[in-house]
């Protein structure tokens, strides 16, 4: 089973349906719902729990979990969803190929000079930025090299249950690197140089500059929407599938992501043979 089906799977599992059988003994401190979500995500290998603790996913749940739900929530009113089932979307906020959350803290023996020496050293053009600070009701962000400098993304904001307008943008790469200085950046690469290419001039085209200049002449507002065929309105992980999907000819790159709302975790799993993402580390 491919990534992206397995992904599918998942989403589509009921969790907490009868019959499920709590397998974790829960701290008093930590609630029924906590760990029975946790647990869900354990039996689903989606949670490692030596990468993952209780603890950790708990104080997520507090501190980001919860509050972005409701968010979520807020934006999308007619499409009622579970709590559990969103966290299934979102992947519980861990990244497939390395069950890693996105909101671990940055805790490095590298300093964050050498740390950023490396980032900057590491990414081109093409290059898929993942990370944990996110927008408008989805776990983490993301976003696409245009050039081996410049990164092209839509970072959202507040106000953005009712649109956020010329959200759209680029900046350097060490630029990003300062804004999420604290938080992990993972990078992942398509392992075609030219097809990755190909993607990232799309983006720029349709996100930024039809001729690819230096001046930003295309404005887009930020909102999610289940429609992939449009670029306006638009979010960040969106953004990056398009790029990969349109711009890139007749090569299977990715599959149909269809309707839906694309989370920034589930991006590598629509991702075709032999074009399946590389992780090039997190910085």
């Amino acid at each position: 089973m491919e990534l992206g089906q397995l992904f599918l799977f998942v989403v589509l599992l009921v969790v907490g349906s009868h019959g499920f059988e709590e397998d974790l003994e829960a701290n008093d401190a930590v609630s029924n719902q906590t760990a029975t979500a946790y647990s869900a995500g354990v039996r689903m290998g989606i949670i490692n729990p030596e990468k993952y603790s209780l603890r950790t996913f708990e104080q997520h749940e507090r501190d980001i979990f919860k509050d972005t739900y409701r968010e979520y929530l807020s934006l999308n009113g007619n499409q009622t969803i579970s709590y559990q089932n969103w966290l299934l979307m979102n992947n519980y906020g861990i990244l497939f190929d390395t069950q890693e959350s996105m909101f671990q803290r940055k805790i490095s023996k590298r300093s964050t000079a050498d740390n950023k020496r490396r980032f900057v050293n590491t990414v081109r053009k093409g290059d898929i930025l993942i990370t944990g600070r996110g927008s408008g009701g989805l776990l983490g962000h993301a976003a696409i090299m245009t050039t081996d400098t410049w990164v092209l993304e839509m970072p959202g904001g507040k106000g953005w249950q009712n649109g956020i307008p010329d959200n759209n943008r680029q900046i350097t790469k060490h630029k990003w690197f300062d804004i999420h200085a604290s938080d992990w950046t993972t990078v992942y690469r398509c392992p075609d140089a030219g097809i990755a290419s190909q993607a990232a001039r799309w983006a720029d085209r349709k996100y930024y500059n039809p001729n690819e200049g230096s001046t930003k002449t295309i404005h887009i507002t930020y909102a999610l929407t289940t429609n992939f065929q449009t670029t306006n309105p638009s979010y960040c992980s969106k953004l990056v599938l398009q790029a990969y999907y349109y711009g890139t000819g007749s090569n299977k790159v990715i599959r149909n992501p269809g309707n839906a709302i694309i989370v920034p975790t589930s991006i590598p799993t629509y991702f075709l043979r032999p074009y399946w993402l590389t992780n090039k580390g997190k910085f």
